[in-house]
């Protein structure tokens, strides 16, 4: 009997067999892709679920509670307004969500998970938007819990004032608010996606516009509005940007769009260890 006699029952074996498993995976049902939402739904898992998400949550909302004490305990004459309690309550809680957005970018990077994330969830750039998105979901439910405590406390307020309260003007308020925390805490997301390490993300987003808000009108007098986010921000937040529009489109250019883009691109092209 020849070798090729002797390996011939072995090749119909592997034949059959490999024809049961094709029969076998074409009665399967069709693998499905994993959801945009279920990638936002994780990310929001993972921000939360570590020990410095909670404690940077536990923080912002401290800060609030001892933004509206304060306020409760250094009324004004007048009747008390929204902007009363909510002005001096967002100021501490913004300058805290750029950070959530900052850890959410940087997290699989600084953590060492980034081979199982995106083992997991090759399309790199999809899981990216997805921490992005989660990033402003999660400051959204955060700003509106710290904002909450600022409208119960002003007719609280107006009580112990004994002048009375009002709630004029809360929906511009509020709107200005919302729309500049979100571009603050997409700002934190690229700076993060971009650098991909929290504490130096964290830095140097922190010093690097305002360096340029104190450096620029030195340097460049009114031309410097033009790269000028915070001024960009506070136009946005007043809902008049003064006759400043090409200026203020061009800073949150330069501050949120480019970096977004180049910290998409950057991730998608990182080395995963």
């Amino acid at each position: 009997m020849s070798v090729t006699e002797i390996n011939r029952p072995a090749e119909a074996v592997a034949t059959t067999a490999i024809a049961r498993h094709r029969a076998e995976a074409a009665d399967l049902p069709p693998v499905r892709g994993q959801s945009f939402f279920l990638l936002v739904r994780t990310e929001l898992r993972k921000s939360v679920n570590t020990r410095s998400g909670r404690v940077l949550l536990l923080a912002i909302l401290a800060l609030a509670l001892f933004a509206v004490g304060w306020q409760l305990t250094h009324l004004g004459d007048g009747r008390i307004t929204p902007e009363f309690f909510i002005g001096p309550t967002s100021t501490g809680v913004m300058l805290l969500l750029p950070v959530i957005g900052v850890m959410a970018m940087t997290s699989e990077w600084s953590q060492r998970t980034a081979l199982t994330t995106f083992t997991l969830s090759p399309r790199r750039v999809r899981v990216q938007l997805a921490k992005f998105v989660s990033a402003i979901v999660l400051s959204v439910v955060v700003l509106t819990v710290t904002t909450l405590l600022a409208l119960a406390a002003i007719p609280v307020g107006g009580a112990i004032s004994g002048d009375g309260s009002t709630f004029a003007g809360l929906g511009g308020t509020l709107a200005g608010m919302y729309l500049t925390a979100a571009l603050n805490v997409v700002m934190g997301a690229a700076f993060g996606a971009v650098l991909a390490n929290t504490a130096v993300a964290i830095v140097v987003f922190f010093i690097a516009p305002t360096a340029w808000s104190l450096a620029g009108p030195a340097l460049f007098k009114d031309n410097a509005q033009w790269l000028d986010v915070f001024g960009a921000f506070g136009r946005i937040a007043e809902r008049d940007l003064n006759g400043m529009l090409p200026e203020t489109l061009t800073a949150l250019t330069v501050w949120i769009v480019l970096p977004t883009i180049a910290g998409l691109w950057a991730s998608s092209r990182r080395e995963v260890k």
